[in-house]
Order: structure tokens, then sequence, then C-alpha cells
């Protein structure tokens, strides 16, 4: 008996020292299941030894980086700028690579925009024909320093030196605040005037007069007209212009022989109404027959 548990003792004692030294000499582990004296061992990515907090700041950094992104501006074509709505604010970002000569255009009436006029500044008993109007679209620099979208109905005759017009005074960034058909004050020139609105086309007489305007045949515009008021012995209009009436006075975006507005109108042959004797029309370019 004692010699079999020697024997026992024996071939343990060689085993582990079986096993130190080839552990000493580089050669591979033995698993449990091999050796039954060894636990199995697993490699592990140092992803997974990452302590937990050290895991949290980098998801919170992700996350921050991600927020501090801007969000993408979409960019804008012509044609996306024309299928926009008169009135309607430009940023610098969306004006960004357009070609702003495209953005000046004149058409004929289409139907989308005669239906605007029916019945308002084209009423049924208009002796205009249709086919002698034009529909402008142009950009103006308002007074709050933006760009904005500028519509217009012009006569046909005069509708290439009204876009050059608006052009040269977009160029010099000219401060105009609105620019928006008539039709939408119901063809009221008393509101559309208030407004400091500046358009053209309204088949209209003169005030006071049972003769039409030059506006009814679209040959006359009137620029901020607020700002420049139309002045008769009997008054001025609009009634909100008082402030405007006195040309002496330093106004702000007022009409004058040194103005570029003047100054563009009537190179292009337009009579301007600050000109004239009887009434002063301030606002008003005329381009007469």
């Amino acid at each position: 008996m004692k010699h079999t548990v020697r024997a026992a003792l024996g071939r343990s004692l060689g085993a582990a020292l079986l096993l130190a030294l080839l552990a000493g000499c580089g050669a591979p582990a033995v698993s449990e299941q091999s050796s039954g004296l060894l636990p199995e061992v697993r490699s592990v990515s140092s992803s997974e030894v990452q302590p937990e907090a050290d895991s949290a700041a980098a998801e919170d950094d992700s996350a921050a980086s991600s927020s501090d992104l801007a969000p993408e501006v979409q960019a804008l074509t012509e044609e996306d700028v024309l299928a926009m709505a008169a009135g309607t604010v430009l940023t610098a970002e969306e004006m960004s690579g357009l070609d702003v000569d495209l953005l000046f255009t004149e058409s004929e009436l289409t139907d989308e925009v005669f239906a605007r006029m029916e019945g308002i500044s084209y009423p049924e008993d208009c002796t205009v024909s249709r086919d002698e109007l034009r529909y402008l679209r142009v950009l103006h620099v308002g007074f709050d320093g933006e760009v904005h979208i500028g519509e217009m109905v012009c006569n046909r005759s005069i509708s290439g030196d009204l876009l050059e017009i608006f052009r040269g005074l977009y160029d010099a960034a000219y401060p105009i605040e609105k620019m928006l058909l008539i039709d939408e004050y119901g063809g009221d020139d008393e509101a559309s005037m208030a407004d400091n609105n500046t358009s053209c086309f309204n088949y209209r007489v003169v005030s006071g007069s049972d003769h039409l305007s030059a506006h009814a045949y679209g040959l006359a515009v009137d620029v901020n007209p607020l700002y420049n008021p139309y002045v008769t012995s009997a008054g001025y209009f609009p009634a909100n212009s008082g402030d405007y009436v006195d040309r002496s006075a330093d106004t702000p975006y007022k009409i004058d022989e040194s103005d570029l507005c003047y100054q563009l109108f009537t190179d292009h042959g337009f009579i301007w109404g600050g000109n004239w004797n009887s009434v002063k029309d301030y606002q008003h370019f005329v381009m007469e027959d």
C-alpha cells in the first residue's frame, strides 16, 4: 500500500514539474479540459476593459459633437426663388450662388396672375387688353436692408425700361420698402400709398376727375409713396404722409433731382411728377406718349 501511495505522489509531482517547465519555455497554455488542472483563459480586447466612466464620457463627447454641427442650409435655385411669393425675404445664405440676372424677369399675364387682378385692378370695363400688359418679377432691398422679392404689372412698352431701372436700384442697394400688386390692397390706391407700396398698373381715374390715370395704362410708377406724397393746394395723399410734405426738410427716402431713383427713371425717358407746376406728385414717374 505505501508503495502505491508513493508512486501516485511521484506521478503528481512529475506532472506539476512538467507544467512549470512548459510555462517557463513559452509553450502554449494547456486547457482545463486537456490537463484537468488549469482554468480556461480568454483573451479580452482593450475596449472591454475601459472603465464605465470613460465609456460614458466618450458617449457624451460624441453627442456634443453631433449637437455642435450646424443644420445644413438647403441651397436655392433660381426656379425656387421665382416660385416664391412676392414679399418673401431672402437671406444672404439663400442668395449665395444665385444668378441675379435670372431673377429680373418679365412675362405675359399668366392665368394665375390675371385671376388676382380680375375685378380689382382689372375691372370688367377695362379698355386695356390683357396682352398689352406684362408681369415683372424683380429683387429690391427693403428698409430692413434685406433682399425682397418684388412684383409689378406694367405696360409692355416700358417693361424693359423698368427691369433695367429696378436692377440698377437693386445693385445700388436703393431702399424700396414694398413692391406688391395693388390688388393686395383691393385696388385701393390710398391704402397702397399709406402702406408705402411701390406699384404701377391700376385701371382707375385720376383722383378728383373723370379721366383715366396713366396708371390705368400701366405707364406710371409710384415709388415709396408714403415718403413722397401727392401734394395739391387742397391737401396731400396719402393722409398719413404729412411729415413728408415739406420737401426742404431732411426727410428719409426723399426723391429729388439728386436722387438715384430720379436719375434712373429720367434717363429712361420718364417724367417726374415732382417737377409739375399745378400739383406735385413726388412719388410719380410716367412715360408719356
